[in-house]
């Protein structure tokens, strides 16, 4: 089979359409024909040789992918032939996979390609970002380009958020998060510091939940507008540099930190949280921001697109044409 593989880490062009073996199912798993693959910020890092520990050549790249399921779930979940979405851990810009049995979910004939994988790592994320949201709170989010951020502001919304703000480097981002439902976008560029643009911009406003993938200067910025009890995640270090947190500022202000990534799997189920996102975007409630697809062997400009951070929305590969 036809797959992009990384032979050395780099710019984007280092991604090589290559013949590679067919992968073989094992334990829990199913084979994917693979119609269309995801292409994540993660992604990109996987290809510099900058994500967690992902270190060893060559790697092809991908976590998620829609194909033909080859081989049905033993539970009944999905049969052979049935289009599925699945969630991987590694591998997906390939022609075919061995998916994991519990994080394959049988996808609606309703549902696009694009859409269907803008619903696996972002939309899982978003929902999982704001599991403890409660009617009336607040959220302040960072990344208003992130298809995660997207659909936060959807999910927010539709979960009786008092207020949404959007921390912004401007452009016509600033404009799509406000047409999704944010109240309100902050500047993240200019001559201040980003502490005090956020503090000028928020004019005094105080929030419950805030939400970064940044990291470094923005995620110190973004505490300091939390209200005494408030929370905040992190779900991306996208900026480069991660935060140094004043834990005499957390127990002052009773602030709660935490971490979220999707690799650890124990306590939630992706084929639940798929099923509520999928009846929200069937009952159109919930829309991603869709980007362009490429043809497998493009994988490079598909980074590049990606790697604008402009908000060009879900960015896909076709497998079938290599």
């Amino acid at each position: 089979m036809l797959a992009i593989r990384i032979d050395d880490f780099g710019d984007p062009s280092v991604l090589k359409l290559e013949e590679v073996p067919d992968p073989v199912a094992g334990a829990d798993q199913t084979l994917i024909e693979v119609e269309t693959a995801g292409v994540n910020f993660g992604d990109i890092l996987v290809r510099k040789g900058e994500y967690f520990g992902r270190k060893a050549l060559p790697v092809i790249p991908g976590w998620e992918v829609v194909g033909e399921a080859l081989t049905a779930d033993p539970d009944g979940a999905f049969g052979a032939g049935d289009r599925v979405v699945a969630l991987l851990d590694g591998n997906g810009y390939a022609q075919r996979v061995a998916a994991p049995l519990r994080d394959t979910v049988p996808v609606p004939d309703s549902v696009s390609d694009q859409v269907a994988l803008a619903m696996v790592i972002q939309g899982a994320t978003a929902w999982r970002l704001l599991e403890n949201l409660k009617p009336g709170q607040s959220v302040l989010v960072s990344g208003a380009g992130s298809g995660v951020t997207h659909l936060v502001v959807q999910l927010a919304r539709l979960r009786g958020a008092g207020e949404i703000a959007v921390v912004s480097s401007g452009g016509e981002k600033s404009e799509r998060v406000l047409e999704l439902g944010a109240d309100l976008v902050v500047r993240s560029e200019g001559d201040d510091t980003l502490q005090e643009r956020l503090a000028a911009g928020l004019e005094g406003r105080r929030f419950d939940l805030a939400i970064d993938m940044v990291g470094g200067e923005t995620l110190q910025a973004m505490l300091r507008q939390l209200r005494p009890g408030g929370r905040a995640v992190i779900y991306g270090v996208a900026g480069g540099e991660p935060a140094k947190v004043n834990t005499g500022a957390l127990l002052k202000n009773g602030l709660t930190v935490s971490g979220l990534w999707l690799g650890y799997s124990e306590g939630w189920s992706l084929r639940e949280i798929m099923a509520g996102l999928f009846e929200l975007v069937e009952t159109g409630k919930l829309a991603p921001t869709l980007g362009p697809t490429f043809p497998l062997a493009r994988a490079g400009e598909a980074h590049r697109a990606v790697e604008a951070r402009t908000g060009v929305g879900k960015v896909t590969l076709d497998c079938r044409n290599p």
